[in-house]
């Protein structure tokens, strides 16, 4: 496609054909679309008389046995080259039908979740590609820009480099990945006046090790979208992705959650370059199971518009899941847990228990060990010095009750309020402000794992959780 077509959330309608890799002779003509409702191909209308003709997709079906239609992927071509669709299903017939004569005009729509212009890819998992390049938005405002401005005696020289800064390169031992962040000025016209303006543009370069797929980069960037959601402090996009196959580069269009916040400069996180690349090869060499902690965690620290009671159960849980990920599980003597567990077992069917609830108590005692949610948020608090707590609003011997009350309460909910809670749960505006506690303790406990300094992020962490104080 041209270039106004490479970002990830393009929006366009072209006349397009589209085949199967492994029925090329099949071939379906049609319209190409992606707007609000996402990457769709519609095929042009058919006409038959008193046989149907059938589509691709329902041919598939009666061959692979597919509940409904599924296609992986489909090569295509377009006025502006080749490109591909991947993980289609079939969503719309439009057309008229006319059973009584027989006529039938019929078309298919075809539902997409990835486009890529400009390559032919065997599917969104084929592992054939050796790199890619991401852009996202606010990074630019955040970076200094390569801009020199040079004052002569009646005139003012502004000099744009016209090749890319490398702000950082490094490679990444644990996931065998080559991180790179670079820097180009663009100019543009500026509508207003017809002036020129000019911004700094940063991208991101990760290569792999092996060649990996699309799914595999397309994760990678997300991470990165994260990480620097975090240290921006609000929510960023990404805005475009390129992939590489040695010499063939394709451009990557998808239907995406945007959630874009302007970003603010008392929220970003001021830090040096070996900083920046020591975080960035941190969050990058982080276990498996710390992926899904990053999701929940980030996932509520951008999203906006969540009932005050959503929101709190959501930082409740990415609070405990990023501890449990985090921190080294409590030594177990397995023997003596062992023999207690069979103490416990036969003790309940000697009472005569009913054997579904004896089995759902003798699971129960696997995780008995197991620190509790108080103790937890505990250890996170302690993670920051009592100063940081203090100007945060925090004393952990009232705020701990208080969050474990108020997320046990809407955990459960329909239960009355125990006469055992340390507090009593709170509920309406209050939440709000115990949610700002909580995010900024989330945010500040994460930007610690990364290698950032307290001192660094006080005044942040801080900010966010007293401003609407």
């Amino acid at each position: 496609m041209t270039n106004e077509h490479d970002r990830l959330d393009s929006r366009f309608s072209i006349v397009s054909a589209f085949w199967k890799p492994q029925i090329p002779q099949h071939v379906l003509t049609g319209t190409l679309t992606n707007d609000d409702d996402g990457l769709t191909f519609t095929t042009s209308p058919r006409y038959s008389y008193r046989v149907r003709v059938d589509s691709l997709a329902s041919l598939m079906r009666l061959s692979e046995g597919d509940a409904v239609p599924r296609i992986q992927v489909m090569h295509g071509f377009s006025a502006d080259g080749i490109c591909t669709l991947c993980q289609l299903i079939e969503i719309a017939h439009p057309g008229l039908n006319d059973t009584a004569s027989g006529h039938w005009i019929e078309a298919n729509s075809y539902r997409a979740s990835v486009f890529v212009g400009g390559i032919h890819l065997g599917g969104i998992d084929d592992r054939s590609l050796t790199s890619a390049h991401f852009t996202f938005t606010g990074i630019g405002e955040w970076l200094p820009g390569p801009l020199n401005e040079v004052w002569e005696t009646d005139h003012i020289v502004l000099k744009i480099p016209l090749t890319e800064k490398e702000v950082f390169s490094l490679g990444v031992r644990e996931t065998h990945v080559h991180v790179s962040l670079k820097v180009i000025s663009e100019i543009k016209s500026n509508g207003d006046d017809g002036g020129r303006v000019t911004r700094p543009v940063a991208f991101i370069e990760i290569k792999s090790y092996e060649p990996e797929s699309l799914n595999w980069y397309l994760a990678i960037g997300n991470r990165i979208e994260n990480i620097f959601s975090l240290l921006l402090g609000a929510s960023l996009a990404m805005e475009t992705m390129f992939v590489f196959r040695g010499d063939e580069v394709g451009h990557v269009v998808s239907k995406r959650k945007r959630v874009v916040e302007k970003v603010g400069v008392f929220d970003c996180v001021r830090c040096t370059t070996s900083q920046l690349a020591q975080a960035i090869a941190i969050w990058l060499s982080q276990p498996d199971e710390f992926s899904l902690v990053e999701s929940l965690a980030l996932g509520v620290l951008r999203k906006g518009d969540l009932f005050y009671e959503t929101e709190l159960l959501s930082l409740a849980q990415a609070l405990e899941g990023f501890h449990r990920v985090t921190s080294e599980a409590i030594p177990v003597d397995k023997a003596t847990l062992r023999r207690i567990r069979k103490s416990y077992a036969a003790l309940l069917r000697q009472e005569g228990v009913e054997e579904a609830l004896a089995s759902r108590l003798c699971s129960a005692m696997a995780h008995a060990n197991d620190p509790t949610f108080a103790a937890r948020l505990t250890d996170l608090c302690s993670r920051l010095s009592d100063i940081a707590l203090h100007n945060m609003g925090i004393e952990p011997a009232s705020f701990i009750p208080q969050v474990v009350a108020t997320r046990n309460y809407y955990t459960h909910a329909g239960n009355k309020i125990s006469s055992h809670w340390r507090a009593l749960p709170l509920s309406g505006v209050p939440i709000f402000f115990l949610n700002q506690k909580l995010r900024a303790l989330l945010r500040g406990v994460l930007l610690l794992h990364i290698g950032l300094p307290e001192q660094q992020i006080t005044a942040l962490i801080t900010r966010e959780a007293t401003r609407w104080r």
